[in-house]
């Protein structure tokens, strides 16, 4: 066993192909491009550490493939004798942008960004994890590259459907910005029967258009806030969209509805929010779900009750997890104090049959720390709803005052 052992050659990597300069990295490029190593020069030592580490590591020397590595330091202030410095150090490179140092920022052959790894990984200098995201970035790139050659041969819809493939690969940046390919496309597939010049409208720009549908004031043409909803809801309806769209859709729809409607509308954006995070919790509108559901999703059970946050609010805020109303007669609503040092005033509880008010019950009660008064409210329903809810309106004064309640339930 030890003889075999001994026998067996150890796996070698070859060494990384290093270049200092553009001129320099020419002769070594082959398929698999730049990686370079982006760091912050004099005003954060440590990225130059991690960057060193992670050149020097086997696992992403493994993972970069052919790929040329360079170096590239970050100078805290970008003077004019640091751009002809960089000029001719970087030759006809086009050095990308990054939010966040230590950095690695890949290129293909040609000098096309494709990918931009940051982040804990980075910044924790964990070679394996690195070298998995690279592995991943490049494997797009080839696909990506692929199809691209592809459509150097194709003609027509084919070819719109090869370029539309190719800049939604995900993981990596489309291969020229959105609006070249979009334009493009439309000349190719006039009739958009692949859906591709609708699918790489940016999603920030879905946004603007929803919003700006919003704030509309010509007449001539459709605006307002139910206008946009309307617009909103049927491009959600439609399935050529890809989940980034869609979750962009969603959140200016929540904004709409938060600006419009308030707490009223909080089970409509509980509901959006947590579509937001089906299609997505990991992206950046996923991570904010959170916020949306605490800031504009609050709404008023039965049995959580209300709290000071929803008192305050000026308009209905809807009741979840009402009964079906089933039945026709009288349902008894009683307003229970928790705790708080306040009065918690409430002036309606209301049902609707979709927007149709059905029964209410409009005075005002409260319950206190000392004495209730006029808490019960009666909703007389004679025709049971198929769309039923039930809405409460607090009539609470300062927003500091604090009141936490329940209500009880009596059905006929």
């Amino acid at each position: 066993m030890i003889a075999l052992a001994t026998a067996m050659p150890a796996v070698v990597h070859a060494a990384p192909q290093i270049a200092e300069t553009y001129e320099a990295a020419q002769p070594l490029l082959q398929d698999d491009g730049y990686i370079l190593f982006a760091y912050a020069e004099d005003w954060d030592t440590y990225s130059k550490k991690v960057c060193d580490k992670l050149i020097a590591s086997s696992a992403v020397q493994q993972a970069a493939g052919n790929a040329v590595f360079m170096r590239v330091p970050i100078p805290n202030i970008l003077t004019d004798e640091r751009k002809e410095a960089d000029k001719a150090r970087y030759g006809s490179l086009k050095i990308p942008d990054s939010n966040n140092y230590p950095a690695l920022l890949l290129l293909t052959r040609q000098g096309r960004h494709y990918a931009t790894i940051t982040g804990p990984y980075m910044t924790k200098a964990m070679p394996k994890k690195v070298a998995g995201l690279i592995k991943e970035a490049m494997q797009a790139m080839r696909k990506q590259e692929a199809l691209l050659a592809q459509s150097n041969s194709a003609e027509g819809v084919e070819k719109a459907r090869l370029l539309g493939e190719a800049a939604l690969i995900p993981g990596i940046n489309p291969p020229e910005a959105p609006w070249k390919t979009i334009n493009q496309i439309k000349k190719l597939d006039p009739k958009n029967e692949t859906g591709y010049a609708r699918r790489l409208i940016p999603p920030f720009d879905l946004s603007v258009e929803i919003s700006t549908i919003e704030r509309e004031k010509d007449t001539n043409k459709p605006h307002g806030w139910q206008e946009a909803i309307k617009r909103a809801e049927e491009y959600l309806k439609d399935p050529v969209y890809t989940n980034e769209q869609r979750q962009a859709l969603l959140a200016v729809y929540i904004g709409i509805l938060s600006r419009n409607k308030g707490l009223a509308a909080a089970a409509k954006i509980r509901e959006l929010a947590h579509e937001i995070t089906r299609l997505g919790p990991d992206t950046d509108l996923g991570k904010t779900v959170p916020t949306i559901l605490r800031d504009w999703g609050l709404g008023v059970t039965l049995s959580e009750g209300w709290t000071p946050e929803t008192t305050a609010v000026k308009e209905p805020v809807e009741i979840e997890s009402i009964p079906s109303f089933s039945k026709a007669g009288t349902y008894t609503f009683t307003l229970v104090r928790d705790s708080g040092n306040h009065n918690g005033i409430v002036s309606a509880i209301s049902l609707y049959d979709g927007d149709k008010l059905i029964a209410e019950d409009r005075h005002e009660g409260f319950v206190g720390p000392t004495k209730n008064q006029n808490n019960v409210y009666k909703l007389e329903v004679t025709t049971p709803p198929t769309n039923p809810h039930l809405f409460i309106q607090f009539n609470q004064k300062p927003k500091y005052y604090n009141s936490w309640g329940h209500i009880e339930l009596t059905t006929p």
